[in-house]
């Protein structure tokens, strides 16, 4: 997993004001959390407990005590809820009842700090979450997307022949196949899976942005699909080539802070290996581990 706690670290200028100092005076167990991913009010909200300074466009630096829950901040943000990230690592949904700014405190004495009003300081201290980090939805970055799911509405052409129309289709690329939606941007009516481990996937030289997708075997079909972009184009290649390349039906989706498996994971009729490792899967629930396909 690629590791970006470091490369967002804010700058010592936008580490809190005059009304964060007031806030801190007089006690310990006061302070600030970065939070991360939430929206940018216009407007800074009044002072007083929980409320927020805009930072940056992706930081708030949040004011609240070390008796704080997860739930209260999540109803003070309007969010439905927070994420921890440590040293940039795999990040996991807090509980509602856990205390971020509690956290932080017990982080800091963990490493070596004793003073009361030193480790308020260092826990108001935006330079902090390069380490330990809050955000308010789970940040997807364009690798984790890629390697899970790929969505989008195309022009489709199934079969070699010159014969079949284009026309506009919901398309999915998820786990080990191609899926192609009978209906224009619905998942809802029948739907073609083409398995592609073993199979092609190549460039159409004749059509700007434009792949030809075949499923291995005698009863091989062919679909071909046009892209609106360039990146999309890349970025499609770039993962069915990995898929068409295996000679076994593995996805590995490990070390992505999963919550629930994708649903369309199991039209992949041929799945043979599958690697949810270092995750944070729900044993209930429709994407639970216990309602997984046997």
């Amino acid at each position: 997993m690629k590791r970006n706690g470091s490369r967002g670290c804010v700058t010592r200028k936008t580490r809190f004001g005059s009304r964060e100092r007031d806030w801190l005076k007089g006690d310990a167990q006061r302070g600030c959390v970065c939070l991360y991913g939430g929206t940018v009010d216009s407007q800074p909200p009044a002072s007083g407990p929980q409320a927020s300074s805009t930072l940056q466009a992706d930081l708030r630096l949040v004011l609240c005590s070390t008796t704080t829950t997860v739930e209260e901040l999540c109803a003070q943000r309007e969010v439905e809820g927070l994420y921890l990230q440590l040293h940039g690592d795999l990040l996991r949904r807090l509980d509602p009842s856990e205390r971020p700014l509690q956290m932080v405190y017990d982080y800091l004495a963990a490493i070596g700090y004793q003073d009361p009003l030193r480790v308020q300081r260092e826990a108001a201290n935006s330079d902090l979450s390069c380490m330990i980090r809050f955000y308010s939805e789970c940040p997807m970055n364009a690798d984790q997307q890629e390697r899970t799911l790929l969505t989008g509405v195309f022009s489709v052409r199934k079969g070699k022949t010159q014969l079949h129309k284009w026309a506009e289709r919901q398309v999915l690329l998820c786990g080990t196949c191609l899926i192609v939606a009978s209906v224009k941007d619905s998942l809802t009516g029948k739907m073609h899976i083409l398995p592609l481990v073993g199979g092609k996937v190549e460039e159409v030289k004749r059509r700007q942005h434009c792949l030809m997708f075949s499923s291995a075997g005698p009863q091989a079909q062919t679909y071909f699909v046009n892209f609106d972009t360039l990146a999309d184009y890349q970025r499609w290649h770039r993962q069915a080539s990995k898929v068409v390349s295996q000679t076994i039906s593995l996805v590995d989706l490990s070390c992505y802070s999963l919550e629930e498996v994708p649903e369309y994971l199991f039209y992949s009729q041929d799945l043979t290996h599958l690697n949810l490792r270092h995750n944070f899967m729900s044993l209930q629930g429709s994407g639970g581990l216990l309602n997984l396909p046997r």
